[in-house]
């Protein structure tokens, strides 16, 4: 990524951010594959490509919850009914036509481009930022692996790590991220300086962690990182701005208004640079009289627009925090401001504009940059502090000699033992930036350096063999988070989140109660996993049997994939499998029954070849029931079924037993008879009765309940 001096780096486009900042990128990757791979497009648009305009139908498609109003694309949709033939060769992707009477859509191509593919370009240079696909949205080998994370091969480091394989590709890419100068030598690394800062402190205030990294940038010179670091305060990294005064404002006069709203912009808002102009006007005539009447002019003033005033002029803080005292003596008030009031007040203000929307521009920046160092899994944000989850292990990996000269250096020094120029860097999907590596392949790291590595974290954990100190983090990890669990989901908590899926229109509440930075799909399976925690009377490893991807702090990201279970639970005598949807009824038979059927046999058939003896168990969790689907499911219990995988393999007595949320949340009651109930469901399936009874649901669940 490259940035001008000055210029703030961000990782996500500012048009289409999301809170649920992994979601879409996983649902903008596989979206992309199908537009441009399955359907072997090259990415345009119109009248050269399908691809830009039918990746943002997908986009609001899968999305809506997020793409509630798409006004420009309702717009033309309504239009292009006028033009039959467009629709027609759109509809059946016979662009060839499209293009030979371009020339006659050439307006309607236009408005084609400007709200709607030019937004698709927008939402996939998150991938470009990244590495998931290069900027012709060719995906890339990291890409790949996040579309098919099951491929992941892991290093003997990141064998150890107790995260999962998404957590360890976002770990791999933002090592790798280099912000580049606009002469494309010298870069900056914000992760492997947030990696810096975190194995040198405990903790770190949220606010400083994030203005420092997210702040910074290749054009800085940093004599003394850790002196930075550990002297730092709030506002520090604008402080030392170059800023070019625009001559206008190097006169002391009081400038007209025309020239005013040229140099003190605001693009988002006409309103609020005229509240510029009005507080621009009484911080100026107090200037010149310093009287009480006019300081009180001002002060009225600024407390009426005080949050506008803050974030344009004062970084973010008020200057009249102490208005008893500077009241009555507005020379006090002069000598506590005098970065203002010293000199030309036109200048001064200018400066002090200038850093506040710097400050600013990083404090937007940083939202995203944190939730995505959150997809790896390592670096936890608490109650205002960040810190590095598995410190005792991470120490040993990241250390000072392998991280600091990485944070700031210059391409042909540092990186020359893969390529010589930048363009093999991060132009491609050839370079070094799309390709896949490890984490010790990163660093350079191989053999004797490996085994000392090991070697050190063994002594840290007792001499123990590393398949015992990955079970000694994960067993730390699993009672943290059932701590997490009891803490802020209570049963009470969860059987009351669980009523609200009953209603979508509850979906903003639910992500307010549980996280903004996944879907309620994803949330759906979060709650339902703790409900059956609670319903096991909390005995299951609930950690180890999410297929979902949770940040440091136990937050759901993303549902993982990789055709296994939303949660699949082992235990010794039993493997219970729970498919949780929040589809109607209308939708689970075409959107459901071939799934959970598939990866029930699948799981049922692998423990059969791992020559288990466990009773394997599916569970499907929905609010309401297609008839037909669970009738099926329940019809077919005793019919030999094939593996999808292993295609000679056959099993039977496959049991998909249908719950919904209110069972569950009786079920939660229950946990003295959780191994009783279970068995009962498989007695359930497992009697042979001609006559196929209707009711055989409701009836059962009268008898449990």
């Amino acid at each position: 990524m490259i940035v001008k001096y000055n210029q703030v780096f961000n990782l996500m486009d500012t048009n289409g951010r999301r809170n649920d900042v992994i979601n879409a990128i996983q649902g903008y990757i596989s979206i992309l594959e199908e537009v441009t791979v399955r359907k072997k497009r090259t990415w345009g648009n119109l009248p050269n490509s399908l691809a830009q305009f039918e990746f943002y139908q997908k986009a609001i498609e899968q999305s809506p919850d997020v793409f509630r109003q798409h006004g420009p694309y309702d717009n033309l949709m309504r239009k292009i009914e006028q033009y039959p033939e467009l629709k027609k060769a759109i509809e059946n992707d016979e662009i060839d036509n499209v293009y030979f009477n371009s020339e006659e859509y050439a307006e309607l191509f236009r408005r084609f481009d400007t709200g709607i593919e030019d937004r698709a370009r927008h939402y996939t240079s998150n991938l470009v930022k990244l590495g998931f696909s290069d900027s012709n949205r060719n995906i890339s080998e990291t890409g790949e692996l996040l579309l098919n994370i099951d491929k992941l091969k892991k290093d003997q480091i990141e064998k150890i790590l107790p995260i999962d394989n998404i957590n360890i590709i976002y770990l791999r890419q933002l090592l790798k991220l280099r912000i580049f100068d606009i002469n494309r030598q010298v870069y900056y690394s914000p992760f492997n300086l947030a990696l810096y800062m975190l194995t040198k402190n405990d903790r770190i205030s949220e606010d400083v962690f994030l203005e420092i990294i997210q702040g910074l940038n290749p054009y800085n010179e940093i004599k003394d990182l850790d002196l930075l670091i550990n002297n730092y305060e709030i506002g520090d990294v604008v402080n030392n701005l170059e800023i070019d005064i625009p001559l206008i404002l190097k006169n002391e006069d009081l400038i007209d208004k025309n020239e005013f709203v040229n140099w003190f912009r605001n693009q988002r808002s006409q309103t609020q640079v005229e509240i510029y102009w009005q507080y621009y006007n009484l911080i100026y005539e107090f200037n010149q009289k310093r009287d009480t009447e006019s300081f009180e002019a001002l002060l009225h003033y600024f407390e009426s627009e005080r949050e506008i005033i803050k974030k344009a002029f004062c970084k973010g803080k008020n200057i009249f925090s102490n208005r008893r005292d500077v009241i009555n003596n507005p020379n006090d008030f002069i000598e506590k401001n005098k970065e203002i009031f010293n000199g030309n007040i036109n200048e001064k203000l200018y400066r002090e504009f200038i850093k506040s929307k710097q400050l600013d521009a990083i404090h937007e920046y940083s939202d995203t940059t944190k939730r995505i160092f959150k997809a790896t899994g390592i670096i936890s944000f608490d109650n205002g502090y960040v810190e590095l989850e598995y410190k005792e292990l991470l120490n040993h990996i990241f250390k000072d000699e392998y991280i600091k000269n990485k944070i700031f250096g210059n391409i042909e020094e540092e990186l020359s033992q893969y390529f010589e120029v930048y363009d093999e860097y991060e132009i491609g999907t050839e370079s070094y930036y799309c390709k896949s590596f490890s984490i010790c392949e990163i660093f350079g790291i191989y053999g004797k350096e490996i085994e000392d590595i090991l070697i050190k974290i063994r002594s840290e954990f007792e001499a123990k063999e590393l398949d015992e100190i990955l079970k000694i983090i994960q067993d730390k990890r699993r009672l943290e988070f059932e701590n997490y669990i009891k803490t802020k989901y209570p049963k009470e908590k969860i059987k009351e989140i669980l009523g609200l899926f009953k209603d979508r229109t509850n979906d903003s509440v639910i992500k307010a109660l549980v996280s903004t930075e996944a879907t309620v799909p994803t949330i759906y399976e979060y709650i339902v996993g703790i409900a059956w925690y609670y319903f096991s009377g909390e005995r299951i490893n609930l950690l180890k049997s999410f297929n979902l991807t949770l940040s440091a702090d136990f937050e759901p990201l993303i549902h993982a994939g990789g055709g296994q279970g939303d949660i699949v639970i082992f235990e010794e005598d039993k493997v219970i499998m729970l498919e949780a949807t929040l589809m109607k009824e209308n939708s689970q038979k075409r959107g459901e029954w071939e799934p959970v059927l598939r990866h029930s046999i699948n799981l049922k058939i692998e423990e059969e070849l791992n020559g288990q003896n466990r009773k394997v168990t599916s569970f499907f969790i929905a609010e309401n029931f297609d008839y037909n689907t669970i009738n099926i499911w329940k019809a077919i219990a005793s019919v030999p079924l094939q593996s999808s995988i292993y295609r000679d393999r056959f099993t039977d007595n496959v049991v998909i037993m249908p719950i919904n949320n209110d069972e569950l949340t009786s079920l939660m009651d229950k946990s003295n008879e959780y191994d009783d109930i279970v068995d009962k469901v498989r007695g359930l399936f497992e009697i042979d009765n001609p006559d196929f009874d209707m009711e055989w649901r409701n009836k059962f669940i009268s008898q449990i309940l």
